[in-house]
């Protein structure tokens, strides 16, 4: 069983090391190499969306500033989006994280906060490049989250200013921020559908042995055993 997992610009390694230390088989989707990417799907059982560069603001009917324009990847975003519909065709198991919660809330003609400091006068960044923000969230019950986590209230790290504001069609907010910030997303209706959880904490980043992020990793693994190609 292999799980693909798309390559990111800035601490990739943490995603490796995390899955390795798990003794995950991985392959990476790199979508400077797109059509590679798509070949090596083919073979995976999972897909795993990793953070990174914000998404291009007019794919969801935003606008781009004179500060961050050329930040943007859209070629990874149009990559990326391939692939969640790749996913959802061969009922696939996809776990987003960070900006994975975002390209895939967008997907499903969701949309973002564009800077959560600006607009929602909160700070979910990083202290420092060094040093992680930590926080609680509130995890909804009757959600497949809480099934997982077995909690309805833990403590995530904290690395974005984005988020999801208008969730898209056919999800459902499963986690929040004490100031309201959506921290996770999942279907609404799970009926015939695979299994997907999107955060928007690093759970890679957390230590190997934390509960939470550990269960979510052998949840979404358990899933992939039983969706081969």
């Amino acid at each position: 069983m292999k799980i693909g997992v798309t390559y990111a610009e800035s601490n990739f390694e943490k995603y490796l090391n995390w899955l390795e230390h798990f003794k995950v088989d991985y392959i990476i989707l790199d979508h400077n190499s797109k059509e590679e990417g798509y070949r090596n799907f083919k073979e995976c059982s999972g897909l795993i969306l990793s953070g990174g560069v914000d998404v291009y603001p007019e794919i969801y009917c935003d606008w781009d500033t004179k500060e961050t324009k050329g930040t943007y990847l859209p070629g990874r975003d149009g990559f990326e989006m391939k692939l969640i519909e790749e996913a959802e065709k061969r009922k696939i198991p996809v776990l987003g994280i960070c900006r994975g919660i975002q390209i895939i809330n967008v997907y499903y003609r969701g949309n973002l906060i564009f800077d959560l400091e600006e607009i929602r006068n909160t700070n979910h960044r990083k202290i420092s490049k060094d040093i992680q923000r930590f926080h609680k969230i509130n995890i909804l019950k009757d959600t497949l989250l809480y099934e997982i986590v077995k909690s309805d209230s833990v403590t995530v790290n904290s690395s974005h200013h984005q988020a999801a504001e208008r969730i898209g069609e056919g999800l459902m907010v499963n986690a929040k921020s004490d100031d309201g910030i959506v921290e996770g997303i999942e279907y609404s209706d799970k009926t015939g559908k695979p299994f997907m959880i999107a955060v928007q904490w690093h759970p890679e980043r957390m230590p190997f042995d934390d509960p939470v992020s550990e269960n979510i990793l052998k949840k979404f693994l358990s899933e992939c055993v039983e969706k081969k190609p």
